[in-house]
């Protein structure tokens, strides 16, 4: 039976490389291709040498972090674990050239977050510009014959690559909003909330996020009609020197975008950080954690993260689903877990 399994979670390791192989894109997300100068980079959304640095540690003599997509599956369970990857890997995407990588973002790179409009744009800016390429790389993987596309029946396969052109084209539409907004320097057409904790925690996540209900259980982006757009929200958590910097973003003409951080902003400290943990267990891809982090959860909290994990992957949801845990508990901060 073990050697069963093993081979079942080789052959999904194997399928999974060639879809993300066979939707390999790399092109630069800035808009001003005419200064686009080098070789599309392997580009960070998040900050490798400052943000994940703080997140890796020892797993098996190795450097590693955790993410919620690097699972390890079983004949009964999607996610039974979590796999441990490597730095290197996290949070890559060919989505900038040479110069616009080290360009745009020197700013936030090279200095201390100042919470103004510049910062929490250009934050914004880069989790947009990784779903926006991950989107696109899906679309071309549904698209293109390989092992995990043989897998999967036409009839579904279709309704797949379906979707996939609608939200590509959509996203379209809120990337030349994003290229208006950089061409005009106007860092403060999005409406941003922000907060700050007075802890660091060894979590850290860049990505767009579109739940299908409020905090308050309003209907949001659970509908199946093509015509009404998805309300887009960009998330950016960061761990710092002795904080945690949450950003949420998005265009003040997306009112149930609008209307869910205002839900938001009136909850208590405690009420904000689960719902906060919530969403990055249920909406948001590109999230990641330190294994000092996964070992603190134990066997019991692990087993529930990953059900929990299983469960939003079948996004069947009819409510704002609250987790049972806490990432921003004290007892997961990093003084409390021994990170520097």
């Amino acid at each position: 039976m073990k050697q069963h399994n093993k081979t079942t979670q080789q052959r999904f390791r194997e399928v999974m490389k060639e879809y993300r192989r066979s939707g390999k894109i790399a092109e630069c997300f800035c808009h001003d291709k005419d200064s686009c100068n080098g070789n599309i980079k392997q580009s960070h959304s998040i900050q490798r040498n400052g943000r994940l640095s703080i997140i890796e540690g020892d797993v098996n003599g190795n450097q590693s972090i955790y993410t919620f997509t690097e699972m390890v599956s079983d004949d009964r369970n999607l996610f039974s674990s979590l796999r441990p990857i490597g730095k290197a890997e996290a949070s890559t995407f060919f989505g900038f050239c040479d110069f616009h990588d080290s360009t745009l973002f020197a700013a936030i790179e090279n200095h201390q977050f100042d919470d103004s409009d510049y910062h929490c744009f250009m934050h914004s800016y880069r989790s947009f510009a990784h779903s926006y390429h991950r989107k696109k790389e899906e679309l071309k993987a549904y698209s293109t014959k390989s092992a995990y596309t043989r897998l999967i029946p036409p009839f579904v396969l279709f309704g797949m690559i379906g979707g996939a052109k609608v939200a590509v084209k959509e996203i379209e539409i809120y990337k030349q909003k994003m290229d208006d907004l950089l061409e005009l320097k106007d860092y403060s057409g999005l409406e941003y909330f922000t907060l700050t904790l007075p802890r660091k925690f060894p979590l850290a996540c860049s990505s767009i996020i579109s739940p299908p209900y409020s905090y308050r259980n309003s209907p949001m982006n659970n509908h199946g009609d093509p015509t009404i757009p998805f309300s887009q929200i960009m998330l950016t958590i960061l761990p710092d020197h002795d904080k945690t910097i949450i950003i949420l973003a998005c265009f003040p003409d997306d009112i149930k975008a609008i209307h869910f951080m205002d839900e938001l902003v009136d909850l208590y400290p405690v009420q904000l950080e689960k719902a906060i943990s919530s969403i990055l267990i249920t909406c948001a891809e590109n999230t990641f954690f330190a294994p000092a982090l996964w070992e603190k959860l134990g066997a019991n909290g692990q087993k529930t993260l990953c059900a929990e994990l299983q469960q939003s992957a079948k996004s069947n949801a009819t409510s704002f689903v609250h987790s049972k845990i806490n990432f921003f508990d004290d007892r997961f901060s990093a003084g409390r877990l021994g990170i520097n």
